[in-house]
This record gives structure tokens, sequence and C-alpha cells, in this order.
């Protein structure tokens, strides 16, 4: 494959682009169904590995020679190159302002456990084993031997303590509320072995604390005492843990930070591991280095992808992904092959998200008006080119999920989120009090049209916004997409009265997207509201959220609170859903094989999530030059 330019790639891209769009676009008598590809294998006839045998006639990997540290010049062809938001820029502490996961540190701390939803498979990794009580008002764990830090510091049961204990002590600091919520102390019993007391029963707090999954887990916990047991309460948030020269940050993960500044961030294999050493990994990773390099916009990603310059961007566009399916489809795949929708379903569906603390979309007649206004599927078919699917909660379709959603079928018969009903629309807006002015657009009783602009973020939403906000504005809500260069903080400090957003919360089930309707979430108009960004809550759904985290995720109580919730949830629909969001993540074959793909789904591909490590341990050098 030649290399090619910028203005090449937007040629063929427009091209590419113009014929899904017309194909979209084409009556549904017209176009010939494509055959949706199976997301998840029903009973895969054997389990999926992070490393199946490769086929003889591939080409042998290269030689890793012995490191040392820190690192000088590493080969492309043991380079893998991601190309994310932001670089981490020398910011490595998890406590810090402006840290995040995202940009490549998820390498570095290790969990308990990482869990697979798209194969439903838990990875124990540091913990050997857990179990609770009777009540779940204690958590025992137990480790795995060989355990150290990387500057050969033994970890022990004692870390995990010292820093549950801190964040109890210090609220405020980053992904610690479970621990100043519900800790009462948590203690060393000896190396191995942890014991946590709680003030009251969570039947969760394994998976939902120290079970990485998504963006989910608290990777704060999992630090050295010894780095932070001198740390004054006050220093936390400044204190510097970066120090190339002598390996620092220090993890018990196999890579270390080389060089860190706004242009790349080097994530670099350490010379020892302990999960080498101890025998619980056969090998090091294929992977020497991994480099993060801040994300510019989706063509000049595609025209890498094409040159060989990155192996794995954000997640883009469909229309993008297809152009470079047909331009470079001999090094450069998706999680579906070349069939559409070109990746997984992601935890993260979308809605039409109200701030309910302002009128009148703090009426559910408005909210529920609103919603029958949107024609999902011409939605997905004009702005996906048909590579999606709508959706009719606020749960990712996800087997253990889609369990729930299936024994509620009634409540969703009778609270149609999918109908497209601009009849039904029209009466709630009359009954909530709305007329129609000259120009057929709502108006209060004094005259006043609400403000109902639409923000959203580009490129993240630049297709689906436009083509949804010219459905609202047709149906009589003066609606325009809106994408200011704060548009993320607008959507949750109040000022956007809709705006799309996702629901980063359940994986198997419902508690943690619960946990996005808490009051204590709810902040005040003006402040960036992250937890709870519709503002929404009532008595019930606050009851119920409370039982749910004292009732077992096995425990058959589980369905009659999830029908409780979800009757709360339609009654007042605080968000419209409308489709279920996914990552097409077109990744590089030229250098690494073995990506996740819906035949072999080891864990879901996107390496800004906290399951990166997962996906690169199980990455292939194909010995290319």
């Amino acid at each position: 494959m030649s290399r090619i330019s910028r203005r090449e790639f937007v040629k063929l891209s427009a091209t590419a682009v113009a014929g899904t769009i017309l194909t979209a676009c084409a009556p549904a008598a017209t176009q010939a169904p494509a055959a949706e590809p199976t997301m998840a294998p029903e009973a895969p006839a054997e389990e999926p590995t992070m490393a199946p045998e490769a086929p003889a006639e591939e080409p042998t990997a290269p030689e890793v020679p012995a490191r040392t540290w820190p690192l000088g010049d590493v080969p492309r062809n043991q380079t893998l190159i991601y190309y994310n938001n932001t670089s981490a820029a020398g910011n490595f502490n998890p406590f810090a302002a402006g840290y995040t996961h995202q940009n490549g540190n998820a390498i570095l701390y290790e969990p308990c456990a990482y869990y697979s939803t798209h194969s439903d498979k838990t990875y124990m990794w540091m913990a050997e084993s857990y179990k609770y009580n009777e009540d779940a008002t204690v958590m025992d764990i137990t480790f795995k031997k060989g355990i150290t830090w990387s500057d050969g510091t033994p970890f022990t049961a004692a870390d995990i303590a010292f820093m549950m204990n801190l964040m109890k002590a210090t609220p405020g600091l980053n992904r610690g509320g479970t621990y100043t919520s519900e800790l009462d102390k948590a203690e060393a019993v000896d190396d191995l072995n942890l014991k946590v007391t709680l003030t009251q029963p969570d039947w969760r707090l394994f998976f939902k604390s120290l079970t990485y999954r998504y963006d989910l887990g608290d990777y704060s916990v999992l630090q050295p005492m010894h780095v932070w047991k001198d740390v004054p309460a006050d220093g936390i948030q400044t204190f510097s843990v970066y120090d190339k020269a002598k390996g620092w940050p220090v993890s018990t993960g196999p890579y270390g930070v080389g060089d860190s500044n706004d242009q790349l961030t080097n994530y670099d294999l350490r010379p020892t591991w302990w999960a080498v050493e101890s025998g619980f990994v056969e090998k090091y990773p294929d992977v020497v280095r991994i480099q993060e390099q801040p994300f510019t916009n989706d063509t000049v990603a595609g025209q890498k992808l094409i040159n060989n310059e990155i192996d794995h961007p954000l997640d883009l566009r469909p229309m993008v992904v297809a152009s470079l399916l047909a331009q470079a489809g001999d090094h450069i795949t998706t999680w579906t092959n070349k069939q559409m929708p070109y990746g997984y379903t992601d935890w993260w569906p979308i809605s039409v998200q109200f701030c309910t603390a302002k009128p009148p979309f703090d009426n559910p007649k408005v909210r529920w008006a609103i919603s029958y206004a949107i024609n999902r599927e011409q939605l997905v078919s004009i702005a996906w080119g048909g590579a999606g699917r709508p959706a009719n909660s606020p749960f990712p379709e996800f087997k253990k999920l889609d369990e729930y959603m299936a024994g509620i079928k009634d409540l969703t018969d009778q609270y149609n989120v999918l109908e497209y009903n601009l009849e039904k629309s029209a009466a709630l807006m009359t009954e909530a009090g709305f007329t129609k002015d000259d120009q057929g657009y709502w108006v209060d009783a004094d005259g006043v049209r609400p403000d109902s602009d639409l923000y959203a973020g580009v490129p993240l939403f630049g297709d689906l916004a436009p083509v949804l906000a010219q459905m609202l504005d047709s149906a009589g809500f003066a609606c325009a997409h809106k994408a200011p260069n704060d548009v993320w903080a607008a959507k949750v400090d109040g000022r956007a009265s809709l705006f799309l957003f996702g629901h980063g919360g359940a994986t198997v089930d419902p508690y943690d997207t619960m946990q996005l309707y808490r009051k204590a979430q709810v902040l005040e108009m003006g402040q960036q509201s992250w937890g709870n960004i519709t503002r929404w809550w009532n008595d019930k759904t606050e009851e119920i959220a409370e039982e749910t985290n004292k009732t077992a995720m096995d425990d058959p109580k589980m369905a009659e609170l999830f029908r409780a919730w979800m009757t709360e949830y339609y009654t007042n629909l605080p968000d419209a859903p409308i489709v279920q969001w996914f990552h097409r993540i077109p990744v590089n074959t030229t250098y690494w094989t073995n990506w996740p793909n819906v035949d072999n789904p080891y864990m879901n591909s996107a390496l800004w999530h906290l399951t990166e490590a997962i996906v690169v341990y199980g990455l292939q050098a194909t010995g290319a030059a």
C-alpha cells in the first residue's frame, strides 16, 4: 500500500461517504438487507483466548533484546502507537487534577480482576480469591503470591489496606466515594490476606471497586504504600510521581513511563514483571513500547492508519470507517471485520438528556413529547448509514442486562420509547399548556419558545446531532445543533436544556446505572454535575438503589428491584434513549495481529479503557519491517 496524502484520503472518503449516504437515504424497498453479524457467539466452541497459537505461515516475531531502564530507541515493529485525545504530559498522580486513565495510564496500575463483557469472562489478576460474610459487611481478599512493585518492593495486603483507609480519611479523592461512604476499616491479616469491614452490606464491592471493566474500577486504591505514606493530606493531589530515571511512577504492571510531554507519552516494557517471574503469565508482552500520541481528527487518523503511522485510534464515525475499509482493507480491520456495524456494543448507550432542573423540562409530559418526536430507525439509517441500533433503555445490550430487560417486556410495551408518534407528541405538549405560534413552534402561555437547542460535541456526535435537531425542529421544538468550544461543560453545568450524552454504568447488573440518578450527585445549577447529569431523582429510586446495593447480584430479588426502578424511569423519562453506542475502532494489522474481535472477544478493544492491558498482552507481533 503506497502512502496516501490527506487530500487524497479526504477525496476518496468523500466518495465512499456519499455512496453510503445515498444507500442510507434510498427507499427501504430498494435496499438489499445486509446480514447482521453476530456480536457475541452464543456458545463458542472453546473459550476465547488472548493469544491463540499463530499459524505456521505467519512471520516470526522479532527477538526482544534484554531490556534496561530507561529504554532508548524502539523499532516501529515493537511499538504500538495509540492515537488518543491528549498526552499524559507527565501527570501520573491518580489523585491530581486533570489525571485520566484514558491516555494510556491504565496500563500502569493492575487491578484485583478484569472483566470482559463480550466474552462474559473474569480474569482474576492480583487477587487469587475473595469472599463475603453472611451479610456482606466483611470481605476477605487473598492475593497472589510473588507480586512485587516495579521498584522491587514486595506488594502486600498492607498496601491496599493503607490506601483504602487513606481514601476514607480524605474525602474528595479520585474514586474514593465507596470508601468514604461505606468503609469501616481495612486491615492486612498477613502479607497475602486483606479484611475489609464495611458500615453496610455491599455484595458488589469486589466487582464495582476492584474489578476493571470499561472505565470503571478504583485504580486510586491500587497504589504503593511506601510511596504515599509520607505524603501529607494537603499534598496528595499535587505530589509528583513521575521520574523517568527512577522508573516512577511505581506500579505492579509490566510497563513504566519513559518520555512524556505534550506531544507523546511512551509506556515502555520494564526489565522485570512479577507476573512472569511468579509463573502466573507465560511470557512478556510482544509490545515493547506503547506510544500515545494526541488525536487531531478523524481524517488525519484515517490517513495515519492507511500509512501505517498508527495502530489504534479513537472510535471513528461509521462513514469514515467504511471508507477506510474500502481503501485499505488489506491491513485495516474492525471488530466485525468488514461488516456493519464495524464495532462492538459499548457500555455507553446514548440518550437525549434533559436538564430536569429547568422548566419546562422538569415536566415528564414535555420529555415524553420530545421522545415521541424522534424517529430512531430513521436516525440510525441517515446518520450512521444503518450501522447501528436504536436503544429503548439506559442499559447497553449485554447478555446479562438483556435478561433483565426481557423480564419487563410488559413495561417496555406499555412505555414504548421506540415509538415515533407526532400526534402523541403534540397531545402531550398541549396537555402541558403549550400552543404553536405562527411559525409552527411550541410556545408557553406567555408566547415564549422553550430553549430546545441540542448541545452535542463534534466529531463524536457530528453525524447524529444535526439529523436529530432537524427532527425535533420539524416537530415544533425550536431546535438547533450547538457545539461551542466548552460544549461538554455546558451539558453538565445547566446551560444546555437538551444534550447528547451516554450512560457509563451497568455491565452485568443494573446497579451502576441506578447510581447515575442519585440525589447525592445532584449539584447546584452552574456547577458541573458529572455524577447525575440530568439532575433527576425521586424518593422511590433512592430507596430502590439503596436496597439494590445491599442485595446480592444473583439474588432473585434483583428482578423485582429492577422492575420497580424501571417503572419510575419510564414514568418520568429523565432522558430519552436513542441509540446503542458502538465502538467502531479500525485497527492496523501491519505490525500487530490478534486484535480482539467478534470471533475472539477476549476484551473490548478500546485502549482508553481500564482493560487496556488485556488487549496489549493479547497482541502478537507480525515481525513486519
